[in-house]
């Protein structure tokens, strides 16, 4: 996940949309909202929902079906998502929950180590403007 507003990530956390995220490579149905229904493999899951998906087939109210190499969705056409029964929808939220948090951990830790290499560099800056000024002494 690259880096993004606080507002963003509740808005990810807290919606559906990390559940649709941890089902990327599944196949799913999604019915949008004209009543045409979207059977396919979720390739990608973007911030607002929007899906990107693979090998669709596309089946309108009457019945006629299209097949799709790439089809995209945006979010707010979105009726429902049927989720295969394999998917444990708890542990799926959960398991891309630790996930940002882990990303979240990393991207700390990188910048203490960051803000610690630049204390570092403006001490070293400043030992050695010291040690100039008391040589022309």
């Amino acid at each position: 996940m690259a880096v993004e507003s606080g507002r963003s990530r509740f808005y990810f956390y807290n919606t559906m949309t990390c559940l649709l995220k941890a089902l990327e490579g599944k196949t799913i149905t999604v019915e949008i909202r004209n009543d045409k229904t979207v059977t396919g493999h979720l390739y990608f899951v973007e911030r607002d929902m929007n899906l990107s998906m693979t090998n669709v087939v596309y089946s309108d109210t009457k019945g006629k079906k299209s097949s799709f190499s790439e089809f995209y969705i945006r979010g707010r056409q979105i009726r429902f998502v049927i989720i295969p029964d394999e998917v444990d929808i708890i542990k799926a939220m959960q398991w891309q929950i630790d996930k940002g948090e882990y990303y979240k951990g990393k991207e700390r830790s990188v910048m203490q180590q960051n803000f610690q290499r630049k204390q570092n560099r403006q001490a070293n800056q400043a030992a050695k403007q010291y040690r100039q000024s008391q040589k022309k002494l």
